[in-house]
């Protein structure tokens, strides 16, 4: 089986080693029974064939930054807060990343859809959804939906356009994705590398398909069923988020390697820029990376919590508006260099 995961930062090993040290083992418990913290889990969202694929915050272990450090980080006022009146499809929404982006979105107050990759919802997905109905505190369901699968991505709109308690989308947050094993150029130990699996045709066409292809399949079907809220000003345009990978950026590429997933991220913030072009005074459209979060994909390891990265990203989430460009932004308003 191929272990996948997603959304990775990137940075130096130095700085990793004495981070994951300092922190491993560390969490924080929710206020709200709705939202207590389901641990430290990755987010099975789709298959390709029989290989798993998740979507979770994780870093590459010989990933290095070629521009360590502060980058410029913006200023985040609330422009379009999620709230009652939202409507937000969370695209992987099972566990980790996209679980919290849905407890977090219902705890606004907010209808939100989780989709989930298998024709049951899955058991965590569930318990939030009776949790929240319990503490009347948002609206949350399931929505059965392969990104790998242009088929069943129209007829997941097609039905969630069909429920009688539809209201047109105001977000989508795209958080699915694949981190596939084989890496190297040729299995040989380069750039500072350990040795590993090298990268393959089918890994490169499976990452490929997923981290780009999908979330584009995505907004062609998804996009026609967004609409602001009644109460929503003209700066507030219906937000197409998507959760990217610092890895994907050109000019922080200091260690080579990781060639499907680099090359599919490259290619998902290529896609988003167009999409934000073509959409432009319809859909505001950023890109987001959720930093190194601790997880049990990344063995308990990493800079933070699932919880606060996903408070991080709806922070840039909503400021979001008409009034700003185009960005690529992380968790903590620092914006990656492309």
């Amino acid at each position: 089986m191929r272990t996948c995961i997603a959304s990775c930062s990137v940075a130096s090993l130095l700085l990793l080693q004495c981070a994951n040290a300092a922190f491993a083992g560390s969490g924080r418990p929710s206020s709200s029974s709705c939202f207590v913290k389901q641990g430290r889990t990755s987010q099975t969202v789709v298959r390709a064939g029989t290989a798993e694929s998740a979507t979770e915050a994780f870093t590459p272990p010989d990933a290095r930054s070629a521009v360590p450090g502060i980058h410029e980080t913006e200023v985040q006022p609330s422009r379009n807060p999620i709230g009652p009146n939202s409507s937000v499809l969370v695209v992987g929404g099972t566990r980790g990343i996209g679980l919290e982006f849905v407890r977090q979105c219902a705890q606004r107050g907010a209808s939100v859809a989780a989709t989930h990759r298998d024709g049951s919802i899955p058991e965590a997905l569930l318990q939030l959804i009776k949790a929240c109905e319990d503490d009347n505190i948002g609206a949350v369901s399931g929505l059965q939906m392969d990104v790998a699968d242009e088929s069943s991505i129209q007829n997941a709109a097609m039905e969630l356009k069909s429920r009688e308690d539809f209201k047109p989308l105001t977000h989508i947050i795209h958080s699915a994705g694949t981190y596939l094993k084989g890496t190297t150029f040729d299995g040989s130990s380069r750039g500072g590398r350990p040795p590993a699996p090298p990268v393959t045709k089918d890994i490169m066409m499976d990452t490929l398909l997923i981290n780009a292809v999908g979330p584009l399949m995505v907004a062609q079907s998804f996009v026609p069923i967004m609409g602001s809220s009644p109460e929503a000003t003209d700066d507030q345009l219906p937000i197409l988020a998507v959760l990217t990978s610092k890895v994907g950026s050109i000019h922080d590429n200091g260690s080579g390697g990781t060639y499907a997933y680099r090359a599919s991220k490259s290619a998902l913030n290529n896609i988003c820029k167009s999409l934000s072009v073509d959409l432009m005074g319809e859909i505001s459209v950023v890109l987001i990376h959720p930093g190194y979060v601790r997880t049990d994909m990344t063995g308990g390891n990493g800079l933070i919590d699932v919880d606060e990265s996903v408070s991080g990203m709806l922070r840039a989430v909503e400021s979001t508006d008409r009034t700003v460009g185009f960005r690529f932004v992380d968790y903590k308003a620092e914006l990656i260099p492309w």
